[in-house]
C-alpha cells in the first residue's frame, strides 16, 4: 500500500485516520501527492521543513549545533531550516541525535535515524522513518505497510533544542 492509496481508502473515507482537525490539511495534501513513500516523505520535509537552501533529497547527515539544526549535504555544503524555529528538540547525542522532532503549526513530526545500518534503502542520511503526529497516534510516512507504525503511544520524551526535558503529548 503506497501513500496515495491511504489517501483513498482512508483519509477521504474516514477523516479520522489523520485527525483532519488536528493535522493541517495542507500536510495531507503533500503527503499524498507522491508514488513512493521515501521520496514522498522527503517532499512533504521540503514543503513542510525547507531549507535554507537545497533539499532534504540530498541531505547527508543531520546535526544539532549549540541549538540550531545543521544539515550536512551530498555536495560538502551544509545548511538549516529556512524557518530556524521548527526545530524543537531531539534525542540521543547532538552529533549523532537517534531523532529530531519538527514543529509545525503545532503538529509534530520526528525524523529518527538508523546508523547502524549505513544508506538504508538508499537514504543518505540514515533515516528509518518519519512519523507525523496524530490525534492519539503518530503515523510513519515510510513504513506505511507496516500496521504497527501507527502507534498510540501517550507520550514522547525528548530533549529540547535549550538542553530542557520536551514532552510530547498526543492531542486527544
Amino acid at each position: 500500500m503506497d501513500i496515495s492509496t491511504i489517501n483513498s481508502t482512508q483519509v477521504n473515507q474516514n477523516n479520522n485516520f489523520i485527525g483532519a482537525e488536528l493535522v493541517d490539511v495542507d500536510l495531507v495534501k503533500v503527503a499524498t501527492s507522491c508514488d513512493t513513500t521515501a521520496p514522498c516523505a522527503k517532499t512533504f520535509l521540503d514543503a513542510k521543513f525547507p531549507l535554507a537552501k537545497g533539499s532534504h533529497k540530498n541531505a547527508c547527515s543531520y546535526v544539532v549545533y549549540y541549538s540550531q539544526l545543521l544539515i550536512f549535504m551530498a555536495d560538502g555544503s551544509q545548511t538549516g531550516l529556512r524557518f530556524p524555529k521548527q526545530f524543537v528538540a531531539l534525542t540521543g547525542h547532538k552529533s549523532e541525535p537517534s531523532a529530531i522532532l519538527l514543529r509545525d503549526r503545532g503538529t509534530h513530526v520526528e525524523l529518527s535515524f538508523d546508523r547502524k545500518q549505513p544508506n538504508r534503502g538508499q537514504d543518505l542520511a540514515n533515516i528509518k522513518d518519519i512519523q507525523l503526529q496524530g490525534h492519539d497516534y503518530w503515523i510513519s510516512l515510510i513504513n506505511i505497510e507496516n500496521t504497527a507504525t501507527v502507534t498510540a503511544i501517550q507520550e514522547r520524551e525528548f530533549t529540547a533544542k535549550d538542553g530542557s526535558e520536551y514532552l510530547v503529548k498526543n492531542q486527544y
